[in-house]
This record gives C-alpha cells, sequence and structure tokens, in this order.
C-alpha cells in the first residue's frame, strides 16, 4: 500500500480508503461477510474507512463502528463520518446544515463509531448558502472540544465546490473523479495547490464498463443494476465508450480504472466499496499499476466524446 500525507494534520491515509456505505452497509447484507471485508481491507494496508450518518439507511455507521472494534487495527484507523444529511420519513433523507443539527449529527456518529474523536468531519453535499458564519461557527467549538479534526465538504455540483476555495476552514474536499471525468483533474491540481486535501469519491464509476458487472449474481446485482440506471441516463453510451477496458490480458478492466484515478499525483485517497473479499483484493492490485500514456489518453479522449 501506498500512503500521502495530508496538509493540516499529522495524518497518512493510504492511498486506497474503503467506503463503508452502500451496499456493505445494508442492514439486509450479512454482517460477518461486511466485516470480513473490512478485515481483508486491513490486512491489506488500508487505513482509512469514510462513512455517513444518513449511508444505507442510517446501519453503515453503527457497522463500521462494531467492525473497528472487532479487528486488531481498528483502533488505528483514520474515520470519516459526514453530517447535513436526515433521514426522514419512510427513509427519504433531505439536508439540515443548521449548527443544532450538525453538533447532534457528531455526537451521534461518535456514539454509533464508538470512538471520541473523528479525524475528519465533511459536510454531506451543501449548497453555497450553506456555509454560513453560525455553522463554520459550531464546527469550530466541536474541533475546540476534541471532537472532530479536520472539517471537509463532500460536494459534487460545481458552485458548491468553488465556494470551498472562499473557506479556509475548509481543509478536505471530497469530489467525484472517474474515468468519465477527466475534466476534474484540473480543480483537483487547484484544490492542492490551495493547500486543501482531495479525497475522491466515485472512483470505479460504479464499474458499469466492466463485463462483469452485467452478469447476474443474486439479489446484490439487482440493486447495483437499479442504481447504475438511476445515476447514469446515458449508461448504455458509458458502457460502450470504454469497453475496450476488457481487452487487457493482464488487467481488469476495474483495476485499469481505478489506475487511472490512483495515477493522479494531487488527490490524497481513492475511495473504493467491495461487499467481497476477493473483489477488495483485486481492486487493491491497481495501487501499483502505472498506465501507459497511450491508454491515459484514449480513456480522456473517450471521456470527452461522450460529453459528461
Amino acid at each position: 500500500m501506498k500512503y500521502r500525507q495530508l496538509s493540516g494534520a499529522d495524518l497518512r491515509l493510504s492511498l486506497v480508503g474503503m467506503g463503508c456505505a452502500s451496499f456493505w452497509g445494508k442492514s439486509n447484507f450479512s454482517e460477518k461477510h461486511a466485516i470480513e471485508v473490512f478485515a481483508a481491507a486491513a490486512a491489506s494496508g488500508i487505513n482509512y474507512y469514510d462513512t455517513g450518518s444518513s449511508y444505507s439507511g442510517g446501519h453503515a455507521e453503527q457497522r463500521l463502528g462494531r467492525a473497528l472494534h472487532a479487528h486488531p487495527d481498528g483502533k488505528d484507523a483514520v474515520i470519516s463520518s459526514k453530517a447535513g444529511t436526515r433521514i426522514g420519513r419512510w427513509g427519504k433523507l433531505y439536508n439540515d446544515f443548521s449548527p443544532a443539527w450538525i453538533r447532534q449529527s457528531c455526537e451521534n456518529s461518535l456514539r454509533h463509531l464508538q470512538i471520541d474523536h473523528i479525524p475528519i468531519f465533511f459536510l454531506h453535499g451543501p449548497n453555497p448558502e450553506d456555509f454560513t458564519a453560525a455553522l463554520f461557527e459550531e464546527l469550530e467549538q466541536l474541533q475546540k472540544a476534541g471532537k472532530i479534526g479536520l472539517i471537509g465538504v463532500n460536494a459534487f455540483a460545481e458552485p458548491s465546490l468553488q465556494s470551498c476555495f472562499d473557506f479556509p476552514q475548509i481543509q478536505c474536499i471530497m469530489l467525484d473523479f472517474n474515468i468519465y471525468q477527466p475534466q476534474r483533474c484540473e480543480m483537483i491540481k487547484q484544490f492542492k495547490a490551495a493547500g486543501k486535501n482531495v479525497f475522491v469519491a466515485g472512483a470505479l464509476a460504479g464499474a458499469i464498463y466492466d463485463d462483469r458487472f452485467w452478469r447476474f449474481q443474486g439479489r446484490k446485482s439487482l440493486w447495483y443494476w437499479l442504481r447504475a440506471w438511476k445515476n447514469n441516463p446515458q449508461l448504455k453510451a458509458m458502457k460502450k465508450q470504454m469497453k475496450f477496458l476488457n481487452d487487457s490480458p493482464n488487467l481488469t478492466a476495474t483495476q485499469l480504472a481505478l489506475a487511472y484515478v490512483l495515477n493522479n499525483p494531487d488527490l490524497s485517497t481513492a475511495l473504493v466499496g467491495s461487499t467481497r473479499v476477493e473483489h477488495m483484493q483485486e481492486l487493491l492490485q491497481a495501487v501499483d499499476v502505472q498506465l501507459e500514456p497511450a491508454l491515459i489518453k484514449r480513456i480522456e479522449s473517450q471521456a470527452q466524446q461522450l460529453g459528461l
């Protein structure tokens, strides 16, 4: 595993982090299997785990908390969680960035994770107008109390990301970046130059380009297929445009896609999700893959043709 030092804190994160959400955190996915994936990640050198208070119907944080205590390396893990999204009636999510809720959400997360300090605390999907003086004052109070470390923003919308440049309190940015988004490279470079740590979500792009994604493997396949159709209106074109990644004799399409992200020198870590030990081990092999310039150029050319 490779590690990168964060700016503003004495923290080194594994280049690949584990996203503890989605199907991994679902109550109807075996907790035994979920913890086995966590253990495989830890044994491979992953020391960074990201979750959120609203993830997987609210189950993800609590499951990660139990996993941390079930594994001997849990005490050394670097954890991030998120606040600002609440679960309403019928499981519908809504935003609340009021200082009172941010504090309550933080306290809930500490209890669910069974820890007394969250090293990296993200605001989950804020809009520019949510960045109020009262919000930052509350976050600074939580820092002074030792409950949180670095303050971050997890956002994908351009206006929210651009607003982060205006606030020195925001030390970490979690944005989406993958083979379909080469245009993100410039913004990642700008954040790094501004002294902000860049975290990548969606690094695998749902693996929709990998032929194996479309093989039926039970209930999990249905869940991931439905999510893919919901999140990607141009799914068929996106799959076809990157189909050439399946032609490598030595690496899987998903390994190549992840290597494209990891080859970016300006990011701190990239998150991956998995529900199988074998899949996690496959992904981690991408850490040492250096892509040829010609392949990078082809990936970026294909992505630009999609015009996403």
